[in-house]
Parts: structure tokens; sequence; C-alpha cells
């Protein structure tokens, strides 16, 4: 029988500025001036805040196994909204 997920985990979800590379070789330095870093929003379960960054996974294994999938390490400074959604 399969054992329960891993518990006391908050689930967020993070609204964020990414950074952008324009496509390589030339463009027009009015259209390079038009862009704009894009709004991400990333949903998951918190493995680490820290003063600088936030660490999350949207996959987790179940309880006692060390296994998490899909990590992103974002930035605090890029952080627009952190939105608690629910507690695992």
């Amino acid at each position: 029988m399969s054992k329960p997920l891993q518990k006391d985990r908050d689930i967020v979800l993070i609204e964020w500025i990414d950074a952008y590379e324009c496509a390589s070789g030339w463009i027009e330095l009015e259209e390079a001036l038009k862009t704009k870093p894009p709004t991400v929003y990333s949903l998951g379960f918190v493995l680490k805040e820290e003063k600088d960054y936030i660490t999350i996974c949207a996959d987790l294994g179940r309880e006692g196994d060390s296994d998490c999938g899909r990590v992103q390490v974002i930035p605090k400074t890029w952080v627009k909204k952190t939105i608690l959604v629910d507690k695992l």
C-alpha cells in the first residue's frame, strides 16, 4: 500500500517578473526599447524560503521519499506577489 504524500508544505501562487532575451542577431533599437520582461505565474509547494529567494516545486514524492520535480528558484527581487493557496 502506498504511503501518503509528504505533509506540511505551503502551496503558493507566485506572480513574478522573468528575464527575457530578444532573438539572437540584430534588431532595430526602437524594437529593443519596446521589449519588456514577461510576467509569470508559478504554482507550487514551498521547499525553502530565504531572504533573497524562494524555492518551489510542482511535484512531491511520497512521504519518506526525498524526490521532488520541476523545481524553480525565484529571486525575491523578481517577485511581485505571493498568495498562500493551501497547505498540504
